[in-house]
Order: C-alpha cells, then sequence, then structure tokens
C-alpha cells in the first residue's frame, strides 16, 4: 500500500474548539517565535530541504495546511523508534533519514487552506463523514469535525478536528486555526506521533 507514514494517537484531549487567530508572519516566522513547540519540527523541516513549503517562497505551495508535528511528536518518534535491542533507532532528528523525514511530513501537509469550518462533521458511532483530500505525499485523509458531550448531554461539548489515514491511523488536533499569512496550522495532540506504517 501507499508509504502511510502518519500520526497515531492513543489519547484524545479535546481542544477547545477556540480559533487561535491571525499571525502576520510566515509559518516558518511561527515556527520560530514558538521554539518550545516547533524547534524540532523546524529541525525535521530544514533536514528534508522543504523549508520553502513551509516559508511561503516554493511557487507551487503559496497556501498550505499543516497537521503540525510538534517537538512531543518527534521526541516520541524518536524514543519508541527502537531496533531488536530495544535500543532507539535515531538519537536526534538529523539520524532519520532525510528523505523519510521529506514523506512523513508531506503527509502532514495539504495544498491550500483548510480551516476548521471547512470541514464535514463525522457521521456520529461510524467512520465515515468528514472532508476528503489528499497530503502533498499522496495520502488519502477524511479530515473531519466531532461534538463531545458534557455534563451527560450529547453534542454540546468542545468540537474537535481530526484526521483518519487510509490504514486507520486517528490523528488528533490539539489546536486548530492557528492562521499565517502563507496557510494555515492545527496543531497536533501531545499523544500523536510519526509513525512509518
Amino acid at each position: 500500500g501507499l508509504l502511510g507514514i502518519l500520526c497515531s494517537c492513543e489519547n484524545y484531549y479535546h481542544d477547545s474548539g477556540l480559533a487561535n487567530g491571525k499571525h502576520d508572519c510566515t509559518m516558518w516566522e511561527y515556527f520560530k517565535s514558538q521554539p518550545g513547540d516547533w524547534d524540532s519540527t523546524m529541525i525535521l523541516i530544514e533536514h528534508a530541504g522543504l523549508k520553502d513549503v513551509f516559508d511561503g517562497t516554493n511557487p507551487g505551495y503559496k497556501e498550505i495546511t499543516f497537521f503540525g508535528v510538534t517537538n512531543l511528536s518527534i521526541e516520541q518518534f524518536l524514543v519508541k523508534t527502537i531496533d531488536d535491542d530495544w535500543e532507539p533507532v535515531y538519537n536526534r532528528v538529523k539520524d532519520i533519514p532525510a528523505d523519510l523525514c521529506r514523506e512523513m511530513l508531506l503527509s502532514h501537509v495539504i495544498a491550500g487552506k483548510m480551516m476548521k469550518s471547512e470541514c464535514a462533521h463525522e457521521v456520529k458511532g461510524t467512520l465515515t463523514g468528514g472532508t476528503m483530500t489528499k497530503t502533498l505525499s499522496g495520502v488519502e485523509l477524511r479530515v473531519y469535525r466531532t461534538k463531545s458531550g458534557y455534563g451527560g448531554i450529547p453534542d454540546i461539548g468542545a468540537e474537535k478536528l481530526a484526521f483518519q489515514a487510509p490504514e486507520g491511523y486517528i490523528g488528533t488536533v490539539a489546536s486548530c486555526n492557528i492562521e499565517m499569512n502563507n496557510g494555515v496550522v492545527h496543531s497536533l495532540d501531545a499523544t500523536c506521533m510519526f509513525t512509518k506504517l
């Protein structure tokens, strides 16, 4: 099948449903302003040779949507990718082969801006509904909104954004609609890790 390198999540934290507003800068500049969340992500992007996609200088991708893999996701990938002797395969981001970094990142990027409000809701109790889209690596994603219950009443709680890859992997967004001049970031939940399928 398609080299799905996507995020798998074990736990689900709901975002507040609130947008983080618009930042008058490029995605790259935003990452630089928030190193506590994104410094490993920037190393990953540079190692993969994809900085131009994130800083708005790639003419083919004036605007992108990034299901943002944060430092915590990358840290989990490094810790959980082990060899037969239970030793980490990669000790730091630059140990990961550049082609693999590139493929993993492009599996989390969509051309154009996709805001949460543009995504359809999941059909409750099913793995259907939502909006189908394709990542820059060619992976088909089902991006969808769900509403959670609150105080025993269904569907009145926070609305969350998530995606499902063809192999069934679910990626959960912790913070959505972080808008910059060259696109939007939906920052992934801390429990998400890059997974090589």
